[in-house]
């Protein structure tokens, strides 16, 4: 082992964006910090790849308006390149196009009136008798089985791997809120100009993508208070007070107040001593989906006009496509666009462990088959990982983590933030607010 570094007053593990906003933070608040990160770059799966001229996000990333304090902060960071869009998403089903969040007139046009009158029955007098404490249950009890069985449930199974009776209802989101009688009248009554307003389809995106606001938090937190290729390996503790922080390059540090972004499952497996028996089973019981991307880049000038477009098929492997050039005309050389198809995937799928030729290959012909592309428009493709992309939220998921949280508050200086760090499906505002309160419960 290495000499001891210098220590530390707050040690940030991690350097994705809850890391990130903690240490911009600190450094606003002149507090003494170093972040430490396992790879060689920042931005955890918030980041922007560069593959020619071309440039895509690590997901379907926007940044939203919701916390005003964190929307001022970006603005301030990113000036005239973080710009105001407006482009709605939509449902691909069945060779139609939805509007995303659910739109009441939009399902009528869609899908005719005779499966909207039965819809319509359903959502306002027909409830299962399920258990409502599980997605599935959940789901039809409050939009029906034919919402549900149409738009939710074979999604939600694809995204998180799991059959949608065994997910927590929190799973479920925003994504058909704007589906009410109220939302309906409206739109009868205001048309296009009402329906706009309901839809998820404003958010704030920079030119050059995603990344570009990690890029700035890194830039404003210093490049001597962060350690790149620093993968923690242990974590010592006496009475809950953690002592040394080990590295896997053998060099270790000391913090007065350590906050982990590591995924909570890890973080337990690398605690000296560690936790009790009980504690590591509910940990290791704790699923991330992953995420293979599959970027094909186009000699074409657009695809489609939305934002993201989403498959509830069963039948296709992939549940979320988007057009990086609708977010930013940057993200694409002029006259040439791009396409980004997500795959969720466990390590142990036979997806997650195949070669990039063969899932190009695959994926390729089945968006020629859905007339997305031609053969003559892929210039070129590629693959790439996202690993711990989603906590897989199981119906029990509560409770594993209050007796985790009831363990970790034993200690005094150690605090958890990040979607894997606390197990939580929140947005990168979310994550920013979170750093922000964690740093100022500091001062």
């Amino acid at each position: 082992m290495s000499l001891q570094e210098d220590k530390t007053n707050i040690a940030i593990l991690g350097g994705g964006p809850a890391g990130l906003s903690a240490g911009y933070y600190a450094r606003k608040n002149q507090l003494d910090f170093t972040l430490y990160e396992a790879s060689e770059k920042t931005g955890g799966n918030a980041v922007t790849f560069k593959s020619g001229d071309f440039y895509y996000d690590s997901g379907a990333h926007r940044f939203h308006d919701k916390i005003p304090e964190v929307t001022k902060e970006v603005k301030s960071l990113l000036g005239d390149s973080l710009k105001e869009i407006n482009v709605p998403s939509q449902i691909y089903h069945q060779g139609k196009y939805l509007d995303f969040p659910i739109s009441p007139l939009n399902v009528i046009k869609n899908l005719g009136i005779r499966k909207c009158l039965s819809i319509g029955w359903e959502v306002l007098g027909q409830r299962s008798n399920g258990d409502p404490n599980n997605f599935k249950s959940a789901t039809i009890n409050k939009y029906g089985r034919t919402l549900a069985e149409s738009f939710l449930l074979n999604y939600s199974e694809k995204l998180w791997g799991i059959a949608s009776d065994q997910l927590s209802v929190k799973v479920s989101g925003k994504r058909l809120e704007g589906l009410t009688i109220k939302t309906l009248l409206k739109e009868v009554i205001g048309g296009n100009s009402i329906k706009t307003k309901h839809l998820d389809g404003s958010f704030y995106y920079p030119d050059l993508g995603i990344g570009q606001i990690m890029d700035c938090l890194a830039e404003k937190c210093g490049s001597e208070n962060i350690k790149l290729n620093k993968r923690v390996s242990k974590i010592s503790h006496e009475n809950f007070i953690p002592g040394s922080i080990e590295f896997t390059d053998g060099s270790s540090t000391k913090s007065d107040q350590i906050i982990s972004t590591l995924p909570i499952s890890i973080l337990l497996e690398i605690l000296d001593p560690l936790p009790p028996t009980e504690i590591l089973s509910i940990a290791r019981s704790l699923k991330f989906r992953n995420i293979k991307l599959v970027a094909f880049f186009l000699d074409k000038d657009q695809i489609s006009n939305n934002a993201s477009l989403y498959f509830p098929d069963s039948k296709l492997p992939f549940t979320r496509i988007y057009e990086p050039k609708n977010r930013s005309v940057k993200m694409a050389p002029t006259g040439k666009t791009s396409l980004i198809v997500e795959l969720p995937c466990f390590e142990t799928d036979q997806i997650w462990n195949e070669t990039d030729h063969v899932i190009i290959e695959s994926i390729k012909s089945q968006l020629i088959q859905l007339s997305f592309i031609e053969e003559k428009d892929v210039i070129n493709a590629e693959v790439r990982n996202i690993k711990n992309a989603y906590p897989v939220l199981e119906k029990d998921v509560d409770e594993k983590l209050l007796e985790i949280d009831k363990y970790l508050s034993q200690f005094k200086n150690l605090h958890l933030i990040g979607r894997s760090g606390t197990y939580q499906y929140n947005h990168i505002h979310d994550l920013m607010y979170s750093g922000k309160m964690i740093i100022e419960s500091s001062l």
